[in-house]
């Protein structure tokens, strides 16, 4: 029986399934202190909309690996809350361990 030969031939990459993000130049997004205050004040205020809104943008401006290891959470807690396609109900625990790690 004859083995099947692999093709020689590159293929080539997916690039269609690649996300392409715009980049934020603010530096008032990445200053996590601004950000940590601003999401104390939706928490406040009640507004869960900004509160996602402003954790969404900042986490994109940033590196979430850092931050979810500084915040002692899931990297993969961190997509699922600004996943928008996801219900946004993250625990106490959660949310005071973020603003925890971006105040510092």
């Amino acid at each position: 029986m004859r083995r099947t030969g692999t093709s020689k031939k590159q293929r080539k990459s997916g690039g269609k399934f690649l996300k392409v993000h715009k980049s934020f130049a603010s530096k008032e997004l990445k200053n996590s202190p601004l950000v940590a205050e601003t999401l104390l004040e939706c928490i406040k205020t009640g507004d869960v909309e900004s509160f996602r809104e402003v954790l969404m943008v900042h986490l994109m401006t940033v590196n979430k690996v850092a931050v979810a290891k500084k915040a002692g959470i899931g990297r993969r807690t961190l997509y699922d809350l600004i996943d928008p396609k996801k219900d946004f109900n993250p625990g106490l625990a959660t949310i005071s361990a973020l603003i925890r790690a971006l105040a510092a």
